[in-house]
């Protein structure tokens, strides 16, 4: 085997003092900062109707294929290119309940974020400066904490860093991408992402030299060989998937013909350095300035084209903050150099047992109740209107607020919601745009009449509902501090 493969061959120390490091203290810190946002994050207006496609799935073993929650885009061909997701989810879900939910999501991040610190650690990294940078990834990352399928993928992102940088050092381990992306395609739509850091990985290896601090060095000939064919494989296994081609297409189709949902969504908004996400943005942006004046280290090509696209693609859409804090996290932290590395800490394995039993021990006792979570969903979501639907047995159409459109089917599945929070298939057929021009009183009647609506269920703050209590045709039905149920008129509560 070639030299530059050769790994360290220095005696292991014992199992212990591995398991019970520093660095295993570091990564419980970090265990800390996630469990601290992940169990306040379970209100997520995708999460419900990603729980009905879950259902489904494991109940009775098909996949969605058309839109059956909703009236505006009833009977629609439906790509639902994060069923896996779902059914882990949904998985979760049925085994405990809620706290089953925040348990799914809160271990996918544990095992995301802790393999970014390792993959930060194994690139030189002191233990102190990695722990550091990935908290701030973390952090970079809170905009997306919560049930949702993007978490699954960008697990697969952070596996994929892992292997590419194991095959830089060892030359070994690269198959494994071809199967991964296999796996990724079915979780989430960012295997994108993945196949652009593999292709930039790839390329930044045919030239070789050095410009100014940017070095780059060329692939062997077999090298070179095997990253090609396992490109190629990595590409045909986007299409081990229920949907054929069209799970490949679709991101592709979100980025080129759902510019209005985008335009709508917040989170696919660009980042506002006002805001605290955004301001974290900023001193990222700032550290890596930093280290680049002050680190000796040179910058391999593909670090540098991977940092300028992860940037780029982070400021432009809040939501891509986190692939930001991924890719910038192994390239920023050994270039700080906070405590140089040493070995000390495995003199006291059981002072950091100790101290990773206490952590852990604080986890566990900590982790909310039903109950508890349940409140959350409470404060932000209309669950005492919907018990009062439930107990008059009313059914019918309903327009309520988009993002709880997803929640209103879970809870009372015969008060069909008119749209749910997945703009994109409601863009095609123009009830995205009709449920704008109802809310943003365009031409609200007009929509109301044409879609039949019965109902409409929405926050009582909204100007919609001020329009409809002044018209004779509408009454309010229920109303608390937070809620307005209002029907036609001629409407009974009693159906």
């Amino acid at each position: 085997m070639s030299s530059r493969y050769l790994e360290n061959t220095a005696v292991p120390p014992p199992m212990i003092d591995r398991i019970f490091s520093f660095r295993g203290v570091c990564t419980m810190v970090i265990v800390l900062l996630i469990f601290g946002f992940a169990t306040r994050r379970l209100v997520e207006p995708d999460f419900w109707w990603h729980l009905r496609d879950g259902r489904q799935i494991v109940q009775q073993h098909s996949i969605p294929r058309t839109i059956t929650y909703t009236l505006g885009a009833a009977g629609t061909p439906y790509v639902d290119f994060e069923w896996l997701a779902e059914t882990i989810y949904y998985l979760g879900y049925r085994t405990a309940g809620l706290r089953g939910v925040v348990a799914t999501y809160f271990g996918v991040l544990v095992l995301l974020y802790a393999g970014l610190y390792y993959l930060a650690c194994g690139t030189g990294a002191d233990n102190s400066s990695a722990l550091l940078v990935t908290l701030l990834a973390v952090l970079l990352g809170s905009v997306g904490i919560g049930p949702r399928a993007h978490l699954f993928g960008w697990l697969c992102m952070v596996c994929l860093l892992l292997l590419l940088d194991r095959f830089r050092r060892t030359g070994r381990g690269i198959w494994l991408v071809p199967p991964l992306f296999a796996l990724w395609i079915n979780l989430h739509g960012s295997w994108l992402f993945g196949i652009i850091v593999l292709a930039v990985t790839i390329a930044s290896g045919l030239v070789e030299g050095r410009w100014g601090i940017i070095v780059a060095r060329r692939w062997t000939a077999a090298e070179l060989k095997r990253l090609l064919l396992v490109f190629g494989c990595s590409v045909a296994a986007l299409f081990v998937n229920p949907f054929g081609y069209k799970l490949p297409l679709y991101p592709f189709d979100l980025l080129f013909r759902q510019s209005i949902a985008m335009q709508y969504v917040e989170e696919w908004q660009s980042v506002d350095f006002g805001k605290g996400s955004g301001k974290l943005a900023l001193i990222t942006v700032l550290v890596l300035l930093l280290t680049a004046l002050l680190s000796r280290r040179r910058w391999r090509l593909d670090e540098t084209l991977l940092m300028v696209f992860a940037l780029w693609v982070g400021l432009s859409h809040v939501r891509m903050l986190i692939f930001f804090g991924l890719i910038v996290t192994p390239i920023i932290a050994p270039r700080l150099d906070l405590m140089p590395p040493s070995g000390h800490e495995r003199n006291r394995p059981f002072v950091n047992a100790a101290i990773m039993a206490v952590m852990a021990a604080w986890v566990v006792l900590s982790f909310p109740t039903e109950v508890k979570l349940q409140h959350q969903l409470d404060e932000k979501f209309p669950t005492a209107a919907l018990n009062f639907v439930r107990a008059q047995h009313i059914t019918g159409a309903v327009l309520s607020e988009d993002w709880w459109g997803g929640y209103v089917g879970w809870k009372t599945p015969e008060f069909k919601p008119f749209i749910d929070s997945r703009a994109d298939v409601f863009v095609y057929d123009g009830s995205f745009d009709d449920y704008l021009s109802a809310v943003k009183l365009r031409h609200p009647f007009d929509v109301l009449d044409k879609r039949k609506i019965d109902y409409a269920l929405l926050e009582a703050n909204e100007p919609l509902v001020s329009v409809l209590e002044q018209s004779p045709a509408w009454r309010v039905i229920y109303s608390d501090p937070m809620v307005v149920l209002l029907a036609r008129s001629q409407l009974s509560t009693q159906q």
